[in-house]
C-alpha cells in the first residue's frame, strides 16, 4: 500500500521527452500558440504563465513543509510512542499553515475562473484550489478530523494484543491462522486481532459521522462519495459500473473457488461445511501449494534477498537507490505495510513486519513497486508534480510486482518445479478472491457512510454471507475496524480494485515486448521512460493508451479467472 499521511493534493510536472520516447503533450505543447492577435488566445497564454509561476513558488514553501512531516509521518509509524504522534500533527499542521493564504488562494481562483487551453492544467488547479478551500474554509473541520484521525491512530498502533496474557505480533497471528490446526488455539489469535479492532470501533464510528458532517458542507451525502470523486477522480455511478461489471463476469467462477475452498477445510477439521467458523478459514491445508512453498522459505531474510535478486533482474538496484527498509515486527510499530515517500526521486521506505513465507514475499515486492514508482520521478521538475499519476497507477504497478512469485518462475531456484507449478497455478484463485474480498470491503464501507448509525457488525457479516459465501455461524464482532484503509485512507481501497484491472493490462503489455519482466533489465527502462519519470505530468488515459495501446478495460483481468 502506497501511504502518504500528508493529505495535499498530487503534485504535476512539466514533461522532458527524450530520444525513443512517445511525445505526450506538455504544458508547453498546450499554452505555444502562433501569433496571433486574437484576444481570447493571448488571455489564456497571460493566464497559464501567471499561474505557473505562482504554482511553482507555492511548490518551493511546500516541499521543505512536506520533507519535513513525511518524515514526521515514518517516525510515527515505525515507533507509535506519544511524542512521536505530537511531531507528526505538529509538522502537519505547519504544512498545512501553508494552504491559509488568504491573497495566493483568491488569485489561484480568479486564473481557474479564466481557466487554460490545457485538460490537465485545469484538473491540477481544481485540486490546488480546493487544498487552500480546505484550510481558509473549513480549517476547523480539517483539523478536527486529522486531530481525531491520528488520535485513534496512535491509539491502535500502541494496543498490545496477547494470546493468554503473551504478547503476539500482528505476524504471528498471521503465522498461527495459517499453520495452526488446533481450532482453540486458532480462536484465541483470531480473537486477538478483533479485540485491536474492539479498541478503536467506537472512535471510528464518531470519526465516520464527523466525516460525514464536513461532507455535507461541500455538497455530498456522505464523505465516501466526496473522497472517491474529489480526491480519486471516479463518480460514484461509475464505481458501481466497474464493480457489477466484473462481478458479474467473474462472480460464478469466485463461487466455485470458494465452494472448493470450504470443502478443503471441511476435510481439514473434519467437520461439516456449515460448522465452519470464522477461524476456521486462512488455514493452509496440507495439501496447499502455498505451504508447500513456505517449507522452502526458511527465514525472513531469505524472502527479502528474493525480492531484492528480482528487482536487480529488471534493473533496479534496491540496496544503492535511495529505498530504506524497516521490515520486521516491534512494539509501538505499526502492524501492516505501507510504502512512503519522503523525498521523489531520491528518498523512499518501506514499513512491513515480514515473516518467512509466501504472504511476506508477496508484501515486499509489492512495497518495492512503490518505491521504485517514487525513485523513478524526475526530481529535478518543480516540486507540485512530482507524484505518481494517481493512487491507482501506483498499485497497479505494485500488485503487478507482488504477483512476480505466481505469474513468473522467480522462485524456480528455491522450490522444486513439482511443488512450484501448481502455487502458480493458484494466481486465478488469488485474483477471484480479489474481486469478492474488494466487493465485501468497498461495499460495507459505502453503506457505513451512509448510515453509520446501523449495527456495524451485522453489516459486516451480511457481507461476509455475500461475497466470501459465509455461513449462518460467522461472528458478529468488529473486525471491520481491523481494516486500515477505513482509518487512514477513507474510499481508499476501490482504487486497489481499479488498478487490479490496470495491473493486468500492464502486464500483458509488458510481457509482450519483454517476455518475463523478471528476467529482463530492460523492464526497468520500459517503466521509467514510460511512466516513471513522468510523475503527474500527463494525463492518466494518456499514459495508459502509451503504455498499453488501449483505455483501461476489464477485459485483460477478467480473462484471467474466466480463461
Amino acid at each position: 500500500m502506497k501511504i502518504n499521511p500528508i493529505n495535499t493534493t498530487n503534485r504535476i510536472l512539466p514533461n522532458q521527452n527524450t530520444k525513443n520516447q512517445v511525445s505526450f503533450k506538455s504544458e508547453t505543447d498546450y499554452d505555444t500558440f502562433e501569433k496571433t492577435d486574437n484576444i481570447e488566445d493571448k488571455k489564456l497564454m497571460a493566464n497559464t504563465e501567471n499561474y505557473k509561476i505562482l504554482r511553482d513558488k507555492f511548490g518551493e514553501k511546500l516541499e521543505k513543509a512536506t520533507h519535513k512531516a513525511e518524515l514526521a509521518a515514518w517516525n510515527f509509524y515505525t515507533n507509535s510512542t506519544p511524542e512521536n504522534m505530537h511531531k507528526f500533527s505538529h509538522t502537519e499542521e505547519e504544512m498545512h499553515e501553508l494552504y491559509k493564504d488568504e491573497k495566493l488562494y483568491k488569485q489561484l481562483k480568479d486564473i481557474k475562473e479564466t481557466g487554460f487551453d490545457n485538460p490537465h492544467l485545469d484538473k491540477q488547479i481544481k485540486k490546488l484550489v480546493r487544498a487552500f478551500y480546505d484550510e481558509i474554509e473549513s480549517g476547523k473541520e480539517m483539523k478536527a478530523l486529522r486531530d481525531k484521525e491520528n488520535e485513534i491512530s496512535g491509539k491502535y498502533n500502541s494496543y498490545i494484543m496477547t494470546i493468554d496474557g503473551r504478547k503476539i505480533s500482528k505476524a504471528e497471528i498471521n503465522k498461527i491462522l495459517e499453520t495452526e490446526t488446533n481450532p482453540k488455539i486458532r480462536q484465541k489469535a483470531y480473537e486477538a486481532n478483533i479485540k485491536a479492532g474492539d479498541t478503536i470501533a467506537d472512535d471510528l464510528v464518531e470519526l465516520v459521522k464527523m466525516r460525514n458532517e464536513y461532507a455535507k458542507t461541500k455538497g455530498y451525502d456522505n464523505y465516501f462519495d466526496y473522497m472517491i470523486e474529489e480526491n480519486y477522480d471516479i463518480s460514484s455511478q461509475k464505481l458501481d459500473e466497474l464493480l457489477n461489471g466484473v462481478y458479474s463476469k467473474v462472480g460464478d467462477e469466485c463461487g466455485k473457488y470458494y465452494e472448493k475452498r470450504q470443502e478443503e477445510l471441511s476435510k481439514a477439521f473434519d467437520i461439516p461445511k456449515d460448522e465452519l467458523k470464522d477461524w476456521h478459514y486462512g488455514l493452509l491445508t496440507k495439501d496447499s501449494p502455498e505451504g508447500a512453498v513456505n517449507e522452502y522459505l526458511k527465514t525472513k531474510e531469505q524472502v527479502v534477498d528474493i525480492a531484492k535478486k528480482v528487482y536487480s533482474q529488471m534493473g533496479y538496484d534496491v540496496d544503492n537507490m535511495g529505498i530504506t527498509l524497516d521490515l520486521y515486527p516491534r512494539e509501538n510499530k505499526n502492524t501492516h505495510g505501507f510504502a512512503f515517500c519522503i523525498k521523489p526521486g531520491k528518498d523512499a521506505r518501506v514499513l512491513a513486519n515480514l515473516t518467512n513465507n509466501a504472504t511476506s514475499l508477496d508484501t515486499i515486492l509489492h512495497e518495492l513497486g512503490h518505491c521504485v514508482y517514487d525513485i523513478g520521478i524526475d526530481n529535478k521538475l518543480p516540486f507540485l508534480e512530482q507524484d505518481c499519476s494517481s493512487s491507482v497507477m501506483t498499485e497497479a504497478v505494485a500488485m503487478m510486482m507482488g504477483d512476480l512469485p505466481k505469474s513468473e518462475n522467480i522462485l524456480s531456484n528455491t522450490v522444486p518445479p513439482e511443488i512450484l507449478k501448481p502455487f502458480m497455478e493458484k494466481l486465478k484463485e488469488d485474483d477471484a478472491r480479489f474481486v469478492t474480498r474488494s466487493m465485501q470491503i468497498i461495499n460495507f464501507e459505502r453503506e457505513m457512510y451512509k448510515n453509520p448509525d446501523q449495527n456495524l457488525k451485522q453489516l459486516w457479516k451480511n457481507m461476509k454471507q455475500k461475497y466470501l459465501f459465509r455461513g449462518d455461524d460467522t461472528e458478529l464482532n468488529n473486525e471491520w475496524a481491523t481494516i486500515p484503509h477505513y482509518l487512514t485512507h477513507p474510499g481508499y481501497y476501490q482504487n486497489y480494485f481499479r488498478a487490479a484491472l490496470l495491473k493486468a493490462q500492464i502486464y500483458n503489455a509488458m510481457t509482450n515486448e519483454l517476455g518475463d519482466i523478471s528476467q529482463n533489465s530492460k523492464t526497468s527502462e520500459f517503466l521509467n521512460n514510460k511512466l516513471f519519470r513522468y510523475g503527474d505530468s500527463v494525463l492518466e488515459d494518456d499514459l495508459i493508451r502509451n503504455m498499453t495501446g488501449k483505455d483501461l478495460s476489464e477485459e485483460d483481468f477478467c480473462n484471467r479467472i474466466t480463461k
